[in-house]
């Protein structure tokens, strides 16, 4: 394992316990876990943790975050099937702010999506569903060898499996999931027995760096007459460039995950000394004390140190050549066309610009007061005290081992509060940005998280399985208590997967059964001897709703389903002094509806054959409709004598907005042809924090039958309940198989 000691610091239950005799474990149900334990593989855990984060990933039914398909899904869509497929660019793409390096590798599963269902002949229906499925399955696979890699170091599983904010985030299409993967695996490289002081009888491979042992227990033993036994097969100069590599691709796709390597390099490179003397005062017959901190090399000796330096350099992003950067710089040339740097670019409008402000404010404890807390939940108060007990002295006589776990705990430690700190200067904070310091604060937890709750674990041979009376009532508060720290983190997870904000995802799932389907050779609307089928329709939707409320072409599928949407770009053309006075689409729409959709959208028409009319008459005088996030103001279309001409908003055949702008549109809308045909439940109560995003989704539609529809349901529902209304639909196939259907 390469990083063994890492392993100790972390969930060994094992870890300074005394051997217990076999003859004292008797149960049968520890045997069985012993055994299983002892058969188990590292190929057996990959693959239980790939199938577990699958399960994880289809399982989710809530909105997070619209980076979650802005940044990664929606740009993936646009490379894989054109520029004319539909997809929603953000300005962010538009200004090279981000790498498209996290979009290809979902471009590539569409790709690959796309021509298996051209192989299986699949129907519309069934191909939307795979396109659906395999980022969410590609996701997964990430999320799954994070996961591994936290249990290379750790050598336990608990923590991360049982993590609601895991269950919660790990399997989303973000960069900043992607990012942990990739800092984790980075760190399982990581030379962390470069932290103590050379003793020269240590192995060191052909440059002459110190080696890692191999085993934990066997590092205090790594003498020469045992060197070969123990040496790697790789030299410590392949897994640090290994490492570095892996570090600079998390770098590029978020630049502040740069902090961390800063402060790990710096734990290796340099040290600070304490000294002070007593200095007298003459003229008042005194002294006093003068503390003098200084700063010299680290322990890493000095080979080490040019290594480390070479291979930031080589391997990682500090150079223009190095293998990522250049990678990048190739891919982000293909996407863009034009050559540019985006980690650069990212920092400039974010930090000099002050544009990521637009998107809200944070108090400057909004990482120690909400971030800690959501990241580690019920796990808070052990991450608190494995904080506190690494960064306290450590013991002047430990050994070897033991000091090696000491420092990497408080090398975790430090990071941990160090990179919160810094990014707490910036305005705009979320949890996510924190997102890659969860695993090791998972193993900073691990360790009094197991010392408290050890007598309940079977694995633990310093506690024997016993049935006596005493033993067992002291065993029940903390049973009582682990039953209930599970239990907290089970019900947030559920909660927020399935319960907090679904109506963004189930309103498209709606809104896809309601596209055209095209002549399929294998779909139900086929007809085998039709030699010229006619052109497909289309349905038009209008979200009049926050900007990216909702996923877009990434869950939209069909291209027969076309829609606009309020944006929200940020002033790029306004200083940073001007940026409060700014209001965007959306803004302007919420601060007054019926002056906007007086200006933009006109008159409502009054049934469908009206609506289509109105798009036919502006696309035959070559007016563009704003479509896909394209703005309706400062983006224009010529028209056949070359005159610029603003994109239009148009009347569509659906509308689709938040409950609480409900009383205002039937104000707006009273007399014309739209009425409620689909209502999307968003949680307990509608509450948002957002108030424009409270009351649920609802659906409006200019189409009589699905409007007779939805009555007839709510209907139903009113007399008989959701539940009777499901038993009555879809539950009602299901009735031949109980006796009482």
């Amino acid at each position: 394992m390469a990083s063994p000691a890492l392993s100790q610091a972390s969930t060994a239950f094992e870890t300074d316990a005394p051997q217990v005799p076999d003859e004292q474990r008797t149960t049968k149900r520890h045997v069985l876990l012993r055994r299983a334990k002892e058969l188990a593989t590292p190929q057996d855990v990959l693959l239980f943790l790939i199938a577990f984060r699958i399960l994880n990933a289809l399982s989710i039914r809530t909105f997070f975050q619209p980076d979650e398909f802005f940044q990664s899904l929606e740009p993936a869509w646009e490379i894989a099937f054109g520029a004319n497929s539909g997809a929603w660019i953000t300005w962010e793409w538009k200004n090279h702010l981000r790498s498209a390096i996290h979009p290809a590798i979902f471009a590539a599963v569409y790709r690959l999506s796309s021509e298996l269902s051209n192989v299986l002949r699949l129907t519309p229906e069934y191909r939307a569903e795979l396109l659906l499925a395999a980022p969410k399955a590609t996701q997964a696979v990430i999320a799954a060898l994070g996961d591994y890699y936290t249990w290379k170091l750790s050598e336990r599983l608990f923590l991360t499996v049982t993590s609601a904010w895991q269950w919660f985030c790990s399997t989303r299409t973000l960069s900043n999931c992607l990012e942990t993967t990739l800092t984790v695996v980075a760190l399982h490289q990581w030379p962390w027995h470069w932290s103590l002081e050379a003793t020269g009888d240590e192995p060191a491979d052909e440059y002459g760096l110190r080696e890692d042992c191999g085993q934990a227990e066997e590092l205090a033993k790594c003498v020469p007459e045992k060197a070969e036994s123990l040496r790697p097969s790789r030299s410590m100069a392949y897994r640090l460039c290994r490492c570095f590599l892996l570090a600079a691709v998390a770098c590029v796709l978020r630049p502040t995950n740069v902090l961390i390597w800063i402060c790990l390099a710096c734990f290796s490179l340099w040290k600070t000394s304490a000294s002070g003397r007593m200095l007298k005062l003459p003229w008042v017959n005194g002294s006093f004390w003068v503390h003098i901190t200084s700063l010299a090399h680290g322990p890493a000796t000095r080979r080490e140190r040019i290594f480390l330096v070479l291979e930031a350099a080589i391997c990682g992003s500090a150079n223009p050549m190095s293998p990522v950067l250049a990678a990048s710089a190739v891919i982000d040339r293909l996407y863009y066309e034009q050559w540019t740097f985006p980690p650069l670019r990212f920092l400039y409008f974010n930090l000099a610009q002050s544009l990521s402000v637009h998107y809200g404010r944070n108090d400057w404890h909004y990482y120690l007061s909400q971030g800690y807390p959501l990241l580690l939940t019920t796990f808070l108060p052990f991450a608190l005290v494995g904080l506190y007990n690494s960064l306290s002295p450590p013991n002047p006589a430990s050994t070897t081992t033991t000091l090696l776990t000491t420092n990497i705990k408080r090398q975790l430690a430090t990071t941990s509060l160090l990179v919160p700190f810094i990014l707490s200067f910036i305005s705009h904070k979320e949890v996510r940005f924190i997102y890659p310091l969860l695993p090791p604060l998972h193993i900073l937890s691990a360790a009094p998280f197991t010392t408290y709750f050890s007598p309940l674990l079977p694995s633990n041979p310093s506690h024997p399985i016993t049935t006596t009376t005493n033993n067992h009532q002291r065993k029940t508060p903390k049973r009582i208590l682990l039953s209930l720290l599970l239990l907290t983190n089970t019900l947030f997870a559920l909660f927020t997967t399935n319960l907090y904000q679904p109506a963004p995802l189930s309103v498209l799932a709606y809104l896809r059964s309601r596209a055209p389907i095209p002549n399929h050779p294998n779909s139900p609307q086929h007809h085998p001897h039709q030699n010229h089928p006619q052109q497909t329709p289309t349905t038009t939707i209008a979200f009049l709703t926050p900007c990216h409320s909702t996923p877009w072409r990434s869950h939209l599928i069909h291209p027969s389903l076309k829609a606009w949407a309020l944006t929200c770009e940020p002033p790029l053309h306004l200083p940073p002094s001007s940026h409060h006075l700014y209001l965007d689409e959306a803004d302007q729409f919420y601060a007054a509806p019926a002056s906007w959709m007086s200006v933009h959208l006109g008159k409502a028409p009054k049934n469908a054959n009206e609506q289509v009319l109105r798009l036919k008459a502006l696309e035959a005088v070559n007016v563009g409709v704003a479509w896909d996030g394209s703005l309706s103001t400062n983006e224009g279309a010529k028209t056949s004598k070359g005159v610029m001409q603003e994109k239009k908003r148009a009347w569509t055949t659906y509308l689709v907005f938040f409950g609480q702008l409900e009383p205002e549109m039937q104000k707006l809308l009273l007399g014309s042809g739209y009425g409620v045909c689909w209502r999307g439940w968003n949680g307990p109560g509608g509450w948002h924090e957002d108030w424009r995003r409270r009351g649920g989704l609802v659906v409006w539609c200019l189409d009589e039958g699905e409007k007779r529809r939805w009555r007839e349901r709510s209907m139903v529902r009113d007399r008989d309940g959701w539940w009777g209304e499901w038993w009555g639909g879809r539950g009602k196939r299901w009735r031949g198989l109980v006796p009482w259907g």
